[in-house]
């Protein structure tokens, strides 16, 4: 279903993407920023959790809807150690007690960080495509993997078959963080995005 041609624009977009999210955070923060593509892959929607691993592991989901000439739902998860360290890094308290009440600005800060990123992955491809896309603020979730994503893929299920993988990771002040950046989009979405990428070769 996917071609390699697909799959390679694909990668090559999604690391320009990153290329803008590192410089947009670097600015914000005014330190350097560093946001790594590792791995691109598309899965069934399904297919999700499985791919992730690590279901019963917990972490912090933050999530957005996407809306224009190409819709879906986005999402950005990192493991909750990883996002006390980019709690830390931003400046916020590592120390935040995350699992019965987060502060208002570190959830503020973890939002920014993911607006960002998310915003800059999909300006990257709406760019190339000469489309639009908008997502709404992002909606914080802490629970089991397994849990998010069970939620998340039985809504979106209705409007979403596939989804695109983005193992990205986050890197400043000598730390590294895991995430992943997962788009659902739309059936109709998915194929603009193909023809996209592929007809423009």
């Amino acid at each position: 279903m996917f071609d390699d041609l697909f799959m390679s624009e694909l990668t090559i977009l999604a690391r320009h993407g990153a290329e803008n999210a590192s410089l947009a955070l670097s600015r914000l923060m005014q330190r350097k920023f560093l946001i790594t593509v590792n791995e691109v892959k598309t899965v069934p929607i399904q297919e999700v959790p499985e791919s992730l691993g690590e279901s019963d592991a917990i972490a912090i989901c933050l999530f957005t809807k996407v809306e224009g000439d190409i819709e879906g739902d986005a999402i950005l998860i990192l493991k909750e150690n990883d996002a006390l360290n980019l709690i830390e890094i931003l400046g916020g308290d590592k120390n935040v007690n995350i699992e019965e009440s987060i502060g208002e600005m570190e959830l503020s800060m973890l939002q920014e960080t993911a607006n960002i990123t998310i915003s800059s992955f999909m300006n990257t491809f709406m760019s190339y495509l000469n489309k639009s896309a908008i997502p709404s603020s992002p909606i914080y979730i802490r629970d089991l993997i397994g849990s998010i994503l069970s939620v998340i893929i039985m809504e979106s299920a209705e409007e979403s078959d596939n989804a695109l993988l983005f193992s990205t990771q986050f890197e400043c002040k000598n730390k590294e963080m895991e995430a992943m950046f997962i788009f659902l989009p739309s059936p109709s979405s998915l194929k603009k995005l193909k023809n996209g990428l592929t007809n423009a070769q």
